[in-house]
């Protein structure tokens, strides 16, 4: 048996300083994933990550992990001293756009493309290329979780071997994240029979109002640290509008001028009046944003789009289920407008665990993924589609691998308008909700866990045999 070392930014929560637990997020639940296959190899994992405090050593999960303080502006130096001390193989498993130098022999992993803000600096994405150039340049393979990475690879680098880099989509236990209730199934010859008995049962149940959204303007746009994969681009000055957005109540109190309403002209009603319009009287409809509470998760567009959702509609409601880094512009911002929000009993704020994520899914109709930037193929996003629901994603990275917009979700551009837009259509429409659900599911089977297993096995197998005859595997 011997070791292999996983270099990443984050594995343990270095974020809040609670080094007995996993961080809930995509990176950190694939590192997971990853040192389960190591071990079902023969072979023992070990983790080496940074620490935004003091340097530490603990176990967790069967895995011993070591944290290092380092200093913000020079991260491939504490990689380096992270590879010095590897017992093991290298897998880096994180960072690739930065300049690091690498261990000959060792094998790279990039969860995304996260220097995709149209506003980032030419100079800046120049900058990293040339450091993507230097990881195919310093590694014998890399995995990539979605297409959009090997398409940049093959674009903007070069390199000689075309499988240097190996496409392998993040997945999903489909026989653990399953629909809630049971779901109808149908032949495709019935779907418009049976979708027009669904759409006149609602009409007898409900008060079915349109709502059309249109005109709205887009939000100030914010960027802050891209806390999933490490980056540290950020515009300070534009990061202060949130707090001043929230402090003069212009999030809470919506365009309407009226505490969380759409505005009067966006709803399209039978007669003059603006009243409430009431989705389901038997339970509330919930919204479920299951992403980490930062900047690049969409977390301001969610915000605002839930504002003018949670007024229009009374029997609706939201839930955030995801990790929030206290003290942060983000987490401080959001923990002060869902305090004094008028409409803050309708607003749910949960942590889940890796493996209790499934109830958030089970208790939502509609699951939402308004990533702004920097996204691979999102884990809340193959579990919403595994769990039946219907989901509403940007087109943002590896999420235009896994939506196809109207089939088996609803892919819109990332912003505040799209999305609120796309939610008023499935919050008035259960029909589409169901059909939608289904497909998504049956999607997700395609991406389940044990096709990722494999894959990664086989990569394995071949990186470990030949670093153990190049160099030896420590135990």
């Amino acid at each position: 048996m011997g070791v292999v070392s996983i270099l990443a930014h984050s594995f343990i929560d270095g974020y809040n300083r609670e080094f007995s637990r996993v961080f809930g997020g995509g990176l950190e639940r694939y590192v997971l994933d990853l040192c389960s296959v190591i071990r079902g190899l023969g072979h023992s994992p070990e983790v080496h990550q940074l620490s935004y405090f003091e340097a530490f050593q603990t176990r967790t999960e069967q895995i011993d992990v070591y944290g290092y303080a380092y200093d913000m502006n020079d991260v491939p130096e504490a990689f380096a001293r992270m590879a010095a001390a590897a017992r093991g193989p290298v897998i880096y498993a994180s960072c690739l756009w930065q300049p690091i130098t690498y261990k000959p022999g060792s094998l790279g992993i990039c969860h995304g493309i996260n220097w995709d803000r149209p506003t980032m600096p030419l100079e800046t994405k120049q900058h990293v290329a040339e450091h993507i150039q230097l990881a195919l340049d310093g590694l014998v393979r890399i995995v990539s979780v979605d297409s959009h990475f090997q398409t940049f690879c093959r674009a903007a680098c070069t390199f000689t071997d075309p499988g240097q880099v190996v496409l392998i989509p993040n997945a999903v236990d489909t026989s653990y994240f399953t629909p809630a209730p049971p779901r109808r199934t149908f032949e495709h010859e019935q779907e418009e029979e049976w979708l027009a008995a669904w759409k006149k049962d609602l009409a007898s149940q409900e008060n079915h109002n349109e709502a059309v959204i249109s005109g709205l303007n887009a939000a100030s746009k914010v960027e802050e640290r891209n806390e999933g994969d490490g980056i540290i681009w950020a515009d300070r000055s534009e990061v202060t509008i949130i707090a001043e957005e929230l402090d003069s109540g212009a999030i809470r109190q919506g365009r309407a001028g009226q505490p969380n309403e759409l505005p009067g002209e966006y709803l399209k009603q039978d007669d003059d009046t603006t009243a409430s319009i009431h989705v389901n009287p038997s339970r509330p409809l919930r919204i479920l944003y299951p992403r980490r509470i930062s900047m690049e998760r969409g977390i301001i567009p969610m915000m605002l789009s839930a504002d003018r959702l949670l007024g229009a509609f009374p029997d609706l409601e939201v839930e955030f289920a995801g990790e929030l880094v206290e003290g942060s512009t983000v987490g401080r911002s959001f923990r002060y407008w869902h305090r004094t929000h008028p409409h803050a009993n309708r607003i749910k704020h949960h942590t889940y665990d890796f493996r209790d994520i499934r109830e958030a899914y089970h208790q939502a109709d509609i699951a939402v993924i308004p990533t702004v930037f920097s996204e691979g193929t999102s884990y809340a996003c193959l579990e919403a589609m595994s769990c039946g629901l219907p989901v509403i994603a940007s087109n943002v990275g590896g999420l235009n691998d896994l939506i196809q917009d109207g089939f088996n979700g609803l892919l819109v551009p990332p912003g505040e308008e799209a999305l609120t837009t796309a939610l008023v259509r499935l919050v008035q429409d259960r029909a589409e909700r169901e059909r939608l659900g289904i497909y998504a599911r049956e999607t997700a089977l395609s991406y389940d866990i044990s096709h990722w297993r494999r894959r990664w096995s086989t990569v394995l197998e071949s990186f470990l045999a030949e670093a153990g005859l190049k160099e030896g595997i420590r135990g």
